[in-house]
């Protein structure tokens, strides 16, 4: 059993199936003694590692403002970057001070190797919560397979972007309202009750490697039709094209599990996936169902543990990397310095002048 100090933006949220790693620390858990470290604990971090040292610590790495303040411990306790996102202001610091620098996306990792040979990235695999069980009559009926509401009631939308790309979406649905859908986008501030109470999900997803999967993976997990982009990662994916509604990917014999749209005609694909998805009961039904089988079988959080497990063991076995000559100050100071250097006076017996 490893001591694990996991740094993150937020408390573990359980209830959230959009928390991207509450499952994963749930799961570790059954194996590991973690203590998970946010911002408003964090100044308690160093005397304890001076007191009682972690085997191991893991930093997850964003560029939101409740990532920030982990960055001043990436480099003076070498361990475990879980990248979120490559677009870190300080990626080469992630990379180059851990012991191993680890991203859900293999395309991604085999990028990152080639920019960085000397560092040591690993690639895990996505995965997703499935979401809590609920009480919403209309969710649960959705669930056993019968519509949830009357054939007139519009069709109800939930989307998850976080890259600003909100109005290409906005445009696209009102497209299909004016080719006849008839569509409700839920409130996008109440990320869980959408999630639970949407017909579909819309997931961009793009540009790839910029952004989590987990709303893409929590949909399918909560057997939702889903729209997403057509990437490298979901090119191998068994998936429909909006545009002709045939198969397309590696795996076309197998039951498609979303509806990928192409980039290059993003706004009129997602207009044409939004129209028939919305019109078509049966169809949702069946992706939904084929998107859970396929969540079971490769994006569960209980895969990725077993995948963690050697991650974590490889890098505790790891010596830290060594720190480049040309290193930032800020990254070599972990705030002790002032203790040690009066310490250091008590210890030789000197003096300190007021």
């Amino acid at each position: 059993m490893m001591r694990i100090a996991w740094f993150r933006g937020t408390d573990v949220d359980a209830t959230d199936p959009l928390d991207r790693t509450a499952a994963l620390i749930d799961e570790l858990k059954a194996q590991h003694d973690i203590s998970v470290i946010v911002e408003r604990t964090a100044h308690d971090f160093v005397w304890q590692q001076l007191q009682r040292p972690w085997d191991l610590c893991l930093f997850e790495l964003d560029n939101t403002r409740g990532h920030r303040f982990v960055w001043g411990y990436v480099a003076n306790y070498p361990g475990v970057a879980l990248l979120h996102s490559i677009d870190v202001a300080n990626l080469h610091v992630a990379v180059l001070a851990s012991r191993a620098a680890v991203v859900s996306d293999r395309e991604l990792a085999q990028r990152l190797r080639a920019r960085f040979p000397s560092a040591n990235v690993r690639d895990a695999p996505a995965f997703a919560a499935a979401a809590a069980p609920t009480s919403d009559p209309d969710v649960v009926s959705a669930s056993a397979g019968r519509e949830p509401a009357p054939a007139s009631a519009p069709i109800r939308l939930a989307v998850y972007d976080d890259r600003d790309r909100g109005h290409l979406i906005d445009r696209a649905i009102e497209r299909a309202r004016h080719a006849g859908a008839m569509v409700e986008v839920l409130d996008r501030d109440t990320i869980y009750g959408s999630l639970a109470r949407a017909d579909i999900v819309i997931a961009p997803g793009w540009p790839p490697f910029h952004s989590s999967s987990t709303p893409l993976l929590a949909a399918m997990a909560a057997r939702k039709a889903v729209i997403t982009s057509e990437t490298e990662t979901t090119a191998a994916w068994p998936a429909l094209d909006p545009q002709t509604w045939r198969p397309r990917g590696l795996s076309v014999s197998d039951s498609p599990v979303a509806v990928t749209v192409d980039p290059r005609d993003e706004e009129h694909s997602l207009m044409l996936a939004i129209r028939k998805l919305a019109a078509d009961a049966t169809l949702r039904d069946q992706l939904g169902r084929a998107a859970r089988v396929w969540w079971e079988a490769h994006a569960t959080p209980a895969r990725a543990a077993s995948a963690w497990q050697s991650i974590l063991a490889e890098a505790i076995a790891l010596c830290p990397p060594p720190r480049p000559n040309d290193w930032p100050t800020q990254f070599a100071l972990d705030g002790t310095e002032l203790s040690r250097e009066i310490l250091g006076e008590f210890a030789s017996g000197g003096s300190r002048d007021l």
